[in-house]
This record gives C-alpha cells, sequence and structure tokens, in this order.
C-alpha cells in the first residue's frame, strides 16, 4: 500500500494487492463514489476479496490501509469461488439514509452487500453489516446510479450469456428495493425472428441523466454459439465473438423505452427489434468487446467511446461515436492492443469532449494471467475542443516509475449526485502477467 501523504499531481498508488479485473471494465460500476471531500474505492483483491479505502480531496491523501468488507462476514463469502470469478468484483455507492455500500460477488448469484451503518464514524472502522435485501437471485454485472427522488438504481443481467439485463430501484440507499426487476433487453426473447437470435446475448453499459428521470443504455450483442467469422476468416473465442452497437433509453416513470429518434420500442427489446430500431452502428464482424463508456451532453443526448477490433480480432482502435443532425457518425481516436480495453468519456464544460484512454500498439496480447482480457502500454488523455471529428492527446498518465507495466480499466469517480466527479480518474497495471495489480488515482488538481 502507498503511505498516508499528500498525493501529487502525478497518478499515486493507493493499493498493490489486486488481482484480475481489480478495477472492472465498462460493464461494471461504479468502484469510486465522492461524498463532501471523502472519496470510497473498492477494489478486487489478489485473493479475490472486496477492498476498500478512502481519499481525501481536500488533504490531497488516503486514509488507512485497505480493509477486506468481508472480514466480518464469516461463512458469508464462499472464498475460493471470490478467489477465482473475477466477476465478483465490488461496486460501491452512497446514500443518505445509510452512508456507503459495497455489493460483490455478483455472477449468476444473490451478491453479498455490506452497509457501512456508522456513518459518523471514521469509514476504515466503522460498522460495516450485511445487507438483507435480495435484488435478483442471478445477478450479473452490476451498474449503479443515482436517479431521481433520491433512489438509488441498479441495473444488471439476470441468468447467464443468454439473460436478460433488468433494473430495480431502492428509496432507502439499498435496504429494500421497490417491485419486481424490470427488463430492459432480452435479444434471444420470442418470437425470435432476427438474425442468431436464438443465441443471442448482450452486454449493456448505462448512464442516467442529470435530472436523473432517464436511464441511457448502450449495449453490443453476443453471439452465444460458435459462428464463422467471414471477416477474419475463423470461428473466434467466447469474448470476441461480440459485434455491433445498439442504444435506447428508459424513461424511469413511465418504464417506457424510446430509440434515439423518440420512437417508442417494446420492451424487452429482441434481437429483430434492436437491429430495427436501435442499432448505432453494425461493425461488420469487427470485435465489439466491452461496450461504450456513455457521456451525455447538455442537451441530454448520448456520446460512446468504444474499441473495436481492426485488422486481426485483437488489434483495435478506439472510436468515438456521436449523434449529429439526425445521424449517428464516428471518428477513430487512437489505437489499442485490445477489444476489451475499457476508456472513460466525459463531456467538457465548453461542450467539447474528453476520453481518458489505454492506448498501445504493435504489440503482441497472449491472452493469460493477469494479461487475459487485454492491456495497453499507456494511460492518455485525448480531448476534441468541437464537435468529436478531431482528437489530440493532451497527455501520457502513464506513471513514469513503472516502464514496461501493463495498463487496463480507467474508472471515473461519482459523486453522491450520480454524476462523474471531473478530473478524478482511476486505472490499474502489473508488472507481469503472474504478479498482482496496483491501483492509482489521478486527481488533476494536483497540477
Amino acid at each position: 500500500m502507498a503511505a498516508v501523504g499528500a498525493v501529487a499531481a502525478e497518478p499515486v498508488p493507493f493499493a498493490e494487492n489486486g488481482g484480475l479485473k481489480m478495477l472492472y471494465d465498462n460493464r461494471q460500476y461504479p468502484q469510486a463514489v465522492a461524498h463532501g471531500d471523502t472519496v470510497h474505492i473498492v477494489w478486487r483483491a489478489d485473493d479475490g476479496m472486496p477492498f476498500y479505502r478512502t481519499y481525501n480531496r481536500k488533504a490531497r491523501a488516503f486514509g488507512s490501509q485497505g480493509v477486506n468488507l468481508l472480514r466480518d462476514v464469516g461463512d458469508l463469502a464462499d472464498r475460493r469461488r471470490f478467489r477465482r470469478d473475477h466477476h465478483f468484483a465490488p461496486a460501491v455507492w452512497w446514500h443518505e439514509k445509510n452512508g456507503v455500500s459495497m455489493l460483490c460477488g455478483c455472477h449468476n448469484t444473490p451478491g453479498w452487500q455490506v452497509i457501512e451503518v456508522n456513518a459518523e464514524a471514521l469509514p476504515e472502522v466503522g460498522d460495516w453489516v450485511a445487507g438483507r435485501a435480495e435484488i435478483s437471485n442471478s445477478m450479473s454485472y452490476p451498474k449503479i446510479h443515482r436517479v431521481y427522488g433520491s433512489k438509488i438504481l441498479v441495473c444488471f443481467r439476470e441468468k447467464g450469456h443468454l439473460g436478460s439485463w433488468r433494473y430495480r430501484t431502492s428509496s432507502d440507499g439499498g435496504l429494500e428495493w421497490d417491485g419486481p426487476p424490470r427488463t430492459i433487453v432480452d435479444l434471444n426473447a420470442e418470437p425470435q425472428d432476427g438474425k442468431h437470435a436464438a443465441h443471442a446475448g448482450s452486454y449493456c453499459t448505462t448512464e442516467v441523466s442529470a435530472d436523473g428521470t432517464r436511464l441511457h443504455v448502450a449495449f453490443v450483442w453476443k453471439v452465444e454459439e460458435p459462428v464463422f467469422n467471414e471477416r477474419y476468416q475463423t470461428t473466434l473465442s467466447d469474448h470476441t465473438q461480440r459485434y455491433n452497437l445498439y442504444y435506447l433509453f428508459v424513461d424511469l416513470a413511465t418504464h417506457q423505452a424510446f430509440n434515439i429518434f423518440g420512437e417508442p420500442v417494446e420492451l424487452p427489446l429482441r434481437k429483430s427489434v434492436a437491429d430495427k430500431k436501435c442499432l448505432v452502428w453494425d461493425t461488420e464482424e469487427r470485435v465489439a468487446a466491452v461496450g461504450p463508456s456513455i457521456a451525455l451532453d447538455r442537451h441530454g443526448l448520448p456520446h460512446f467511446m468504444l474499441p473495436v477490433s481492426d485488422k486481426t480480432p485483437l488489434d483495435s482502435h478506439f472510436h468515438f461515436v456521436t449523434w449529429h443532425e439526425g445521424k449517428w457518425r464516428r471518428v477513430q481516436v487512437t489505437p489499442t492492443l485490445h477489444p476489451f480495453n475499457a476508456g472513460h468519456l466525459e463531456v467538457l464544460p465548453n461542450g467539447g469532449f474528453r476520453a481518458f484512454l489505454i492506448a498501445g500498439e504493435g504489440k503482441e496480447v497472449v491472452e493469460e494471467g493477469m494479461d487475459e482480457y487485454g492491456w495497453g502500454e499507456r494511460v492518455e488523455e485525448w480531448v476534441s475542443s468541437g464537435d468529436g471529428m478531431k482528437w489530440e492527446r493532451r497527455r501520457d498518465l502513464t506513471p513514469k516509475d513503472r516502464p514496461g507495466w501493463h495498463w487496463q480499466n480507467v474508472q471515473p469517480v461519482i459523486g453522491s449526485d450520480g454524476q462523474a466527479v471531473p478530473g478524478l480518474v482511476l486505472f490499474y497495471g502489473w508488472k507481469g502477467r503472474d504478479s498482482a495489480g496496483t491501483a492509482f488515482l489521478w486527481d488533476e488538481r494536483g497540477r
């Protein structure tokens, strides 16, 4: 662990015990939430356990050493499965009812929730108790948002690869959950009248409007059965047999869904309707593995940043995709080594865009150990002052004292209002495929 002390302008390590998916990709979040001057951070340790630490924004200093949030839960956690299943990585949120909550252990399971019930105590030594309310008996990839009415919303996949994507809300911060889950996307739902609909799954990322009334959903299509890829003249593996980009939004007050044109979309969204009404980009068998980071402009319109494969199934470029004058437009931003490399996109106050990307080119990725789901050579900040059609690299955030390391998964810090905190991001890296991960926080105000 990094010693307690002031944070400089450079990214600063706060945890050195990370496992695979120490910080998760664009399908599961947040792993850091800010309330007042305190940032609450969680990560997946090398033994799979969910660890927690705080950062004081005013002092630019970390709190005491990381704490295993399941240390007092006893037999609640299956420690062997935590160690081997990276999906068990944690997510965190804050609510005025009960302070900080953490959810982990979600992979076709109900997961485990712990709640910090003594919010006045120092968080590292506060009273953490097991949550009693089950969100779903089969949940994966939780995405947690603050929505209208001071509610917490969690969006997740129910059941396996061909399962449906659903959401539930809580009015008390997660102590109880309101009503049954509501289904958004189920690509293999009946009638199975779309291309490969009988074995069509999906991976969703989400964002919520500034007023908390709309849930914006972007997703990629997963082909569950082996299908020959004509572009690459081979049958790809599970995590690279994913294509296309789709979008819809849900009015949370009425639970009605619409496409970008404002046309109603019947839920659950099945494959044929998705292709007809919600398709943003037909990648023509290029791999779109991880789904996009979503940023909403002042008009509430969505913009996306995602890696898509190029000459080979792994060699990729980040692409910016934007809605402009009634149609989708896209532009390449920078090369990256793997279509699983996750970045973060945000809208600037001047209406431009900024992205934090895992960049690199010309290297071979061997998918083993910590390298299993890709990596990049650098962590870079890219900006566009206009409509997003022209980008330039602003700076390299790669820690200078870690030459030759592999880097992955930029995560934003989410404020207690549900919106990303500008200039505050997390990412992690590792020295070799068999080494533990080290997580870093970059605070732009340190300049």
